[in-house]
């Protein structure tokens, strides 16, 4: 800081001093009132709130961003379609189907022939047969 006026007395040192004091005030009152909003503005939901209103407000991000989404989601659903579509799953749901509709036929007339059919096919089909998971009691 360089001072502009020239001090030729004690009166005029007197002046600056107060001048001086004046300004040093101000300054911090500016410092501090400057601390207070940098502190506001780096609260953690303030500053979530102003990188997502900056994403809201450009459209490459968010193009970029629902298409991120996007692959994210077709790829979970693919993953599950995968999983939820492997040969032990739907060996599990054929023979479920199956023996469903066997035990229905079985138990709704099992005095018929249908019925006296499939039990004397259950109780003789040997373990070791293909189609003994399809017709074994469960």
């Amino acid at each position: 800081m360089v001072l502009k006026n020239k001090i030729h007395n004690t009166a005029d040192l007197k002046q600056a001093m107060i001048d001086l004091k004046s300004r040093v005030e101000t300054q911090e009152l500016d410092i501090k009132v400057n601390y207070a909003q940098v502190k506001e503005n780096l609260k953690p939901t303030r500053v979530a709130k102003n990188t997502f209103s900056y994403l809201a407000e450009t459209p490459e991000i968010q193009k970029t961003l629902v298409n991120t989404v996007i692959g994210f989601i077709l790829g979970y659903a693919s993953k599950k379609a995968v999983s939820m579509l492997s040969e032990d799953v739907l060996d599990n749901t054929v023979h479920n189907l199956v023996n469903h509709h066997v035990n229905r036929l079985e138990n709704k007339q099992p005095d018929s022939m249908l019925g006296k059919a499939i039990s004397l096919f259950r109780k003789h089909t040997p373990p070791h047969s293909p189609i003994y998971p399809f017709v074994r009691y469960k």
